[in-house]
């Protein structure tokens, strides 16, 4: 995604624009996102003195694991994008980002929009049940008849105190 902004010669002239490119995959927290559908990028660059503000949206459609059942987890993006360009070197804000000649490569800054906007656990429903953590069945699907009343072996010294204050109590009395 390369803009020409040679056209931009003089403070508030503004080009609308609009890509759309069909991109594999991006790797994230060490998971695979797939993309699904096109990345579409459009939007509008505006000379402001030294500086190009470029604003827009970026949509597209991701695939991944759910993190509870495994199963295929599909992630809309449908998000804002905003960030200011120079390619003066007299400019120097970091918030304002470099860029050479008169083209802004925009790839690297959409793929960092796309993952700021990601979800913390990609999940294929909301209310999605997880697998059964002793016999692996996808609980969505199917119920299993495994004894869920076993203790975190981490917590299980809170059992034993919870004991020892009820035998306690017991004595008491």
């Amino acid at each position: 995604m390369r803009l020409d902004v040679s056209k931009l010669k003089s403070h508030g002239d503004s080009e609308e624009f609009e890509f759309c490119e069909t991109w594999e995959k991006i790797e994230f927290r060490g998971d695979t996102l797939f993309f699904v559908e096109p990345v579409i990028f459009y939007g509008i660059a505006t000379k402001k003195g030294n500086v190009i503000e470029v604003s827009g949206n970026i949509r597209t459609k991701l695939k991944t694991s759910c993190y509870r059942c495994t199963e295929d987890a599909f992630i809309e993006v449908d998000v804002p994008f905003y960030e200011e360009y120079s390619n003066k070197v007299e400019v120097r804000d970091d918030d304002v980002i470099q860029f050479e000649n008169e083209v802004i490569e925009f790839d690297e800054n959409v793929i960092a929009t796309i993952v700021l906007y990601l979800p913390m656990k990609y999940l294929c429903k909301e209310d999605c049940k997880g697998l059964c953590p002793i016999c692996g069945t996808n609980l969505n699907f199917n119920s299993c008849s495994c004894e869920k009343n076993e203790i975190d072996p981490r917590l299980s010294v809170l059992k034993t105190l919870i004991n020892e204050l009820d035998t306690d109590e017991k004595r008491e009395v």
